[in-house]
């Protein structure tokens, strides 16, 4: 019961700071919910973009050598070049996409609690240091989904991230309609 009436408080308090808060919930944005947060900022279908590339790159390489008759020197080149980039990005696009999340507002300095409240206008995040970003809902650019949360972006680099275990299964999938429904 002393747990119902200290959630009601403090959802009394987001309303008299931000207005009524449809949703409110904490978290501590712990290195599983940062690595959770970055497989949703690039999707892994780039990676399998990159790594066919990469296959019709080899043969181009393959088609440009077998021509003996008229020897595309410049193409195979290109090809060497491009093949070995799209193989080095596709090997190493978990670790480009940690760190493209580390200069985003996921990376959390030395208070990783968070405290999110969701109005009909705005994402609120509280850090516990007493921090506060508001992200209008009408700069929602996308919703990304999986079974352990979502990520709200809002361009920029900023981002709010929700875990399915700060909320209940219902009301996550509510939220997450919410915004896929603002987003457009």
């Amino acid at each position: 019961m002393a747990h119902k009436s200290t959630a009601q408080k403090t959802a009394r308090r987001d309303d008299d700071r931000h207005g009524e808060a449809l949703y409110s919930f904490s978290y501590d944005m712990d290195d599983v919910n940062y690595l959770n947060a970055a497989r949703l900022v690039g999707p892994s279908r780039i990676q399998q973009i990159v790594t066919v590339s990469s296959a019709v790159f080899l043969l181009v390489i393959i088609a440009s050598v077998y021509n003996r008759e008229q020897p595309l020197y410049p193409a195979t080149i290109a090809g060497f070049v491009l093949f070995f980039a799209c193989g080095a990005v596709g090997r190493n696009w978990p670790s480009l996409r940690e760190r493209y999340v580390a200069r985003s507002n996921l990376a959390q300095g030395s208070a990783p609690g968070r405290r999110i409240s969701v109005t009909a206008e705005a994402m609120i995040v509280e850090g516990h240091d007493g921090t506060a970003c508001t992200y209008p809902l009408a700069e929602l650019k996308g919703v990304a989904e999986d079974s352990d949360g979502a990520l709200a972006k809002f361009g920029q680099r900023r981002y709010v991230y929700i875990p399915c275990k700060a909320l209940s299964e219902t009301r996550f999938r509510s939220l997450v309609k919410m915004l896929r429904e603002r987003s457009g």
